[in-house]
């Protein structure tokens, strides 16, 4: 299973009772395939960067899941067909987390090498840097 984060944009003049109808519905197809809901977040009314539908703002959802592809494209797919909803993105987000872990495993690694070495590197460092200016004073 794979972890992905699904935006969309519902219409500001649908009611909440609505909107919490909606989640419930994108809750149930995630959770009925197989997938486990993380996170949901409302985010509230907020300005769109550009005009969709005559429409200046719009309330956003998040959620945050663990599925499949197959679940993600139903969620898509019901998502597309709501008349409340204005736009939608899904975005896969474990790759990103797997770069992360890859690049603080290798700072980490880094340190534990400069620490084995550092009292000689710091014992060098000064005498390096006063030679270094008394060059450029030449």
């Amino acid at each position: 299973m794979r972890n992905y984060e699904i935006m969309f944009i519902v219409n500001p003049n649908t009611p909440d009772d609505e909107v919490d109808k909606i989640n419930t519905q994108v809750e149930g197809v995630i959770t009925s395939g197989g997938g486990q809901v993380q996170k949901i977040e409302k985010m509230g009314r907020r300005k769109l960067a550009y005009e969709i539908d005559k429409n200046r703002e719009g309330q956003y959802v998040l959620f945050a899941v663990s599925a499949n592809g197959d679940i993600i494209r139903e969620v898509e797919r019901r998502l597309r067909v709501m008349d409340a909803v204005i736009k939608y993105i899904s975005v896969r987000t474990d790759e990103e987390v797997r770069r992360l872990d890859k690049l603080k495993a290798f700072r980490q690694k880094r340190a534990a090498k400069r620490g084995s070495h550092s009292r000689a590197a710091v014992a060098e460092l000064p005498e390096q840097g006063m030679e270094e200016e008394q060059e450029e004073e030449e």
